[in-house]
């Protein structure tokens, strides 16, 4: 984290890492559309799945795939793939943007309470804060599994 967000209070310092993830997040999705419109006019876009079958499964992933969005701010590397795949799928911008809000609220508050020194202290070696960061992991699977199991009776 740069020092001048660190030196920065921490409700200040959450904000300004919020806006950064929204523009970031924002960029990756946009990317996504230009793409899919880039391979729809391709040779490649033409053959295949006819458009009736393709809207019927952005309409599943628009019904049922939104949750994947904010849980992806709690990853490395996969949320990226996910604002990227939520483009190419072509989700509509509001439903994709209002899906990912709480993912940005809880990526700029991880970073801003220290998530990133907590990862590094677990990495060399510090016990108690393993078990802290293991019971805090568990903590968000159970609540992830409770959230797709009433998904799951409700759809």
């Amino acid at each position: 984290m740069l020092d001048w967000v660190a030196s920065l209070p921490l409700w200040q310092a959450a904000i300004f890492l919020f806006v950064v993830v929204f523009f970031r997040a924002q960029l990756t999705f946009w990317l996504g559309k230009f793409m899919r419109k880039g391979l729809i006019k391709s040779k490649f876009g033409k053959s295949g799945q006819n458009a009736e079958e393709k809207r019927a499964g952005i309409a599943a992933l628009e019904k049922y795939g939104w949750p994947v969005i904010p849980l992806s701010f709690l990853t490395v590397g996969f949320q990226s793939v996910v604002q990227l795949g939520a483009g190419f799928l072509d989700w509509n911008w509001l439903k994709y943007t209002l899906a990912a809000l709480p993912g940005y609220l809880a990526w700029g508050f991880i970073y801003a309470f220290g998530g990133l020194a907590l990862f590094r202290s677990i990495t060399n070696g510090s016990i108690g804060l393993l078990i802290i960061a293991l019971i805090v992991a568990f903590l968000v699977w159970a609540v992830g599994a409770v959230i797709v199991k009433k998904l799951r009776t409700n759809g």
